[in-house]
């Protein structure tokens, strides 16, 4: 019952932040006040975002310590992977394309942390693409995989409770668990974040998730295009919190080519993700498409 203390504890998180707590973070988001009311009024998102819902309605709800230190250490709603979410905005684009959308899974790699956790964030959304599509012959290969990168983060402990029963409930083709356990694997290791007073990763593991989750949805978008279905991607208070996150990174971290790169594509991408739900064209969504991909291929090669 431990994942479902965590899923009660992550639906907390989906209140607002208190206008006591999290000074760090409001502060570094002053000058964006104005698109945060934005965040909190927008419908389903792609992100990175993004935080999950209860299994069960019986646990006892989380202590007001532990929320207040999550929010301390900056993670808030919008700093772990939204699985929930992005569950929620695919459905609305079924059915997926998932063999022109799937990747290769990555395999656990020797490289600096920060990165680890990008592709950590990354492997999350290939997961719920998975569950999407519903294919049972890839559900185990993925638990191991998870496992393995969660392992390389040192989070495995929490994440092993979790591998076996996704291997189990996808056998068995019971994909509304599947998300829930998959939506439980992400509340332990923003958990373990938490633990370790990580605030640096969470945000990393949120970003590499919204990047995976931007690609996907804008594929989905692009092989079914309509005006409405493009609407989905339209969320330039995602970009412009990320973006600002990326500029509190400690200099040696900040001016390696690869996070350069990331907020060089962040910037370019920024432009189309803020136009008017109503106005984004085809054209557009290959544009959202290509500059994602070609950033998670950046991310998992290190360039």
């Amino acid at each position: 019952m431990v994942g479902c203390q965590l899923l009660r504890q992550q639906v907390r998180m989906m209140a607002l932040p208190s206008p006591a707590s999290n000074q760090k973070w409001r502060a570094r988001l002053g000058e964006t006040e104005s698109n945060r009311v934005k965040i909190r009024a927008m419908p389903i998102l792609v992100a990175a975002l993004l935080v999950s819902t209860a299994i069960a309605t019986n646990q006892e709800e989380p202590n007001e310590d532990k929320q207040h230190e999550r929010e301390e250490l900056g993670v808030n709603p919008y700093t772990a992977p939204s699985i929930e979410r992005i569950f929620a905005q695919l459905d609305q684009l079924r059915p997926l394309p998932f063999e022109q959308l799937k990747r290769e899974l990555p395999q656990p790699i020797g490289t600096e942390r920060e990165r680890k956790g990008l592709i950590f964030g990354g492997l999350i959304a290939d997961g719920f693409l998975i569950v999407e599509a519903e294919k049972k012959n890839l559900v185990e290969s993925f638990g191991r995989i998870l496992l393995e990168h969660a392992r390389a983060l040192g989070v495995g402990d929490r994440v092993m409770r979790h591998s076996a029963s996704l291997t189990e409930l996808g056998r068995r083709g019971n994909w509304q668990r599947v998300r829930q356990e998959l939506i439980a694997t992400q509340a332990d290791v923003e958990q373990a974040m938490v633990e370790l007073r990580d605030e640096k990763m969470a945000h990393l593991i949120s970003l590499g998730g919204w990047l995976r989750g931007l690609e996907i949805s804008a594929g989905a978008v692009e092989a079914e295009f309509s005006p409405q279905r493009a609407k989905v991607l339209a969320q330039p208070d995602l970009a412009d919190y990320f973006g600002a996150e990326l500029t509190t990174l400690p200099p040696t971290l900040a001016h390696r080519p690869l996070f350069e790169r990331v907020r060089g594509s962040i910037k370019k991408l920024l432009p189309i993700l803020s136009k008017s739900p109503d106005a984004l064209t085809r054209a557009d969504t290959k544009a959202i498409r290509t500059e994602a991909g070609e950033l998670n291929n950046a991310i998992r090669q290190g360039e």
